[in-house]
């Protein structure tokens, strides 16, 4: 195996393993990681596009289109009706998605803290380059 199939393999298993305590740190509150994501970059009292949604979570709007219907049914968000074109219905969160969000994070930082806490000063400078330099 090449030098840079480790490396690979090494940046794959960290966020595996993150991904897993993040994953865990959510689960009382039913919502997954991606939800999270989704409810996080959208602000309170904020109406956002699905293609912006998109943009904001680097994924594709078909993707994002299942994730909103699961959280509408969730009551996370709620689809607005857009007053001059029935085919874009931004989004806002709902009260119950402004609290989920919020007690969710303080566990979702608390994963990622006790992670973090894991690796060196070295370690997470050299992630912070990476991804400095990855943009």
């Amino acid at each position: 195996m090449t030098e840079a199939l480790h490396v690979y393999e090494g940046i794959i298993t960290a966020f595996q393993v993150v991904s897993d305590r993040v994953r865990e740190a959510l689960a009382p509150f039913k919502i997954t990681p991606a939800q999270f994501g989704l409810l996080r970059r959208v602000g309170d009292d904020e109406a956002v596009s699905l293609t912006e949604l998109a943009r904001r979570l680097r994924c594709t709007n078909p993707n994002v289109t299942r994730l909103v219907e699961n959280m509408v049914k969730a009551g996370l968000v709620e689809k607005l009706r857009h007053p001059s074109d029935q085919r874009i219905a931004p989004i806002r969160l709902t009260a119950r998605g402004a609290e989920v969000r919020d007690a969710a994070g303080a566990a979702y930082s608390r994963a990622v803290d006790e992670f973090v806490s894991r690796l060196g000063e070295e370690e997470r400078s050299a992630l912070l380059a990476l991804r400095s330099r990855l943009g």
